[in-house]
């Protein structure tokens, strides 16, 4: 008796007893006696870790779930059931792909879950939003894993708003820069014209020269105008062959007149000539031109090397080839390393005045040239820009010269496709001043009847014409009724493939608005005079 209580004040002390020790017949034992006290303070403390975790994972305001290889959820914690909007219970023993918005989000979930890797995707809620979240993975062990979700809503949408904001600042800034430039435009034109009108009955002479700065000014509009086309989805290149030499010394001349800066030129007498658009690459490196001459406010000199170049091995920036390079050199400043990779950027510029575009405007246009424009610069030596434009690798025919523009005007009617009753006044006052007889249509259907009815040496179509029918399909109907019909295709927006590659239409020749009275002669008689 004395033995047993013993026992068990023993146990309640915290010790385990034990009698099943060997012993020998006849013979009686004593217990063995062994201490658990640490065995029971450890699980004690297990409990208590597993509370806090529990405790943490609860409060954390980041979802955590537990899931099986075969994405069906084990547990989730309370800020999972938050941010989707749906209860413990409806998670037990689901799959994930009820969260999901369709079955290829799921299945491309589900890469990134075998892969172990984060990756951001959208989750359904309970009532039927949608969230932005950033899930991540990592595994328990063969046959389960951790997922943590995290709600980026907020995130997503500030950063939305902040590029809305930061695209209507670059809006403002562009359109601050036009303004400025067409009132400046607009004041040259208007003060002109009114000079103009003063001196018409007192000066021809001096009326005549204000008329004349007046068109300059407007050359300048439309210059300003290709410039922004350049940055939409128009900016297609019109091109026709050219030898480059030229295109750059006029370019520079434009830019240059009235300046403190010496231009030296130095091309290569056996320069390969170019297919390019003369007013895209007159701005593109009249841009160029620009930036030198604003690194050389005091003066300076800017040198411009012309030369037949080979590409060898194609490179990202340009396709193995013959091409013309354009070295452009200043005496200037200099550009900081740092700047070097953003001075192409839309908007890009350390000038207090400037606006950011030139450089992106010539970057744009060489790249649709196929070409590439590149820099390099050395702070307080100067700045080097490397352009390369493709060679014209086709037949180069000889211009046809027509000295008596009379003889071939002469008894040509002219039929002329245009929307607006300004344009077609204007056009037939240009084609009648060459020589030529005009008829008008206001759109298609009037054209092709006009056709079937009258014999035209030439047709000039707009290409857009709202509410009627336009250039491309007037010009297909036209080449049905007279495969060798003699068409110019006419627009003052770029944006259709059919003004860079006209000749696959069936049009000879093309005219980007606005146009000169000597554009516009000299295309008509050129398509007169083409067989």
């Amino acid at each position: 008796m004395e033995k047993e209580d013993k026992i068990k004040k023993e146990q309640k002390a915290g010790t385990e007893v034990k009698d099943d020790a060997p012993r020998a017949k006849g013979q009686r034992l004593g217990p063995i006696i062994n201490d658990v006290t640490g065995e029971k303070q450890t699980d004690m403390k297990i409990e208590e870790t597993e509370q806090s975790m529990k405790a943490i994972l609860s409060a954390s305001p980041i979802g955590i779930c537990r899931l099986s290889k075969e994405r069906v959820f084990v547990w989730v914690n309370d800020a999972m059931c938050r941010i989707t909007g749906y209860s413990l219970e409806e998670f037990a023993g689901k799959n994930s792909r009820f969260l999901f918005e369709n079955d290829e989000d799921y299945e491309k979930g589900g890469v990134f879950f075998r892969a172990r890797e984060w990756y951001e995707t959208k989750h359904r809620r309970k009532d039927g939003s949608m969230i932005d979240v950033f899930l991540q993975f990592t595994p328990i062990d063969e046959s389960s894993y951790i997922a943590t979700v995290t709600d980026i809503t907020g995130r997503k949408n500030a950063e939305k708003e902040q590029a809305k904001m930061g695209k209507l600042e670059s809006l403002g800034v562009l359109a601050g820069g036009i303004a400025h430039d067409f009132n400046n435009i607009l004041t040259m034109v208007l003060g002109n014209v009114s000079l103009a009108k003063m001196y018409m009955g007192q000066n021809q002479e001096k009326a005549q020269e204000k008329l004349t700065s007046a068109e300059q000014a407007i050359m300048r509009a439309k210059d300003l105008t290709q410039q922004l086309l350049t940055f939409s989805k128009g900016g297609i290149p019109i091109k026709k062959v050219l030898s480059i030499g030229d295109v750059v010394k006029s370019a520079c001349n434009v830019v240059l007149t009235g300046t403190p800066i010496v231009c030296t030129l130095d091309f290569a007498p056996d320069l390969l000539p170019v297919e390019i658009d003369e007013t895209q690459i007159t701005q593109a490196v009249g841009h160029v031109v620009i930036n030198g001459h604003e690194a050389m406010p005091e003066g300076g000199t800017i040198s411009i090397r012309g030369e037949n170049a080979i590409i060898g091995i194609s490179t990202d920036n340009l396709q193995a080839g013959r091409y013309i390079k354009i070295s452009i050199t200043d005496q200037g400043i200099g550009i900081p390393e740092e700047y070097l990779g953003s001075i192409f950027d839309p908007y890009f510029t350390t000038k207090q005045k400037g606006s950011g575009l030139g450089l992106a405007v010539s970057y744009s246009i060489i790249k649709n040239h196929n070409g590439h424009i590149s820099v390099e610069s050395t702070l307080g030596v100067g700045t080097t820009f490397h352009i390369y434009l493709p060679i014209y690798e086709g037949h180069q025919r000889s211009a046809r010269k027509t000295t008596e523009n009379t003889a071939l005007s002469s008894g040509v009617r002219v039929l002329v496709m245009d929307d607006e009753d300004s344009i077609r006044d204007i056009v037939g006052d240009i084609l009648n001043f060459h020589g030529y007889e005009v008829d008008f249509a206001k759109n298609g259907e009037e054209a092709i009847l006009l056709y079937q009815e009258n014999v035209y040496g030439v047709v000039i179509l707009d290409l857009t014409i709202p509410g009627g029918m336009g250039g491309k399909e007037t010009m297909k109907e036209l080449l049905r009724i007279d495969p060798h019909v003699k068409a110019i295709v006419s627009s003052g927006y770029s944006s259709d493939p059919i003004m860079s590659d006209y000749r696959q239409y069936g049009f000879r020749g093309v005219m980007a608005k606005p146009y000169k009275l000597e554009e516009l002669g000299e295309v008509v008689q050129r398509v007169i005079a083409k067989d």
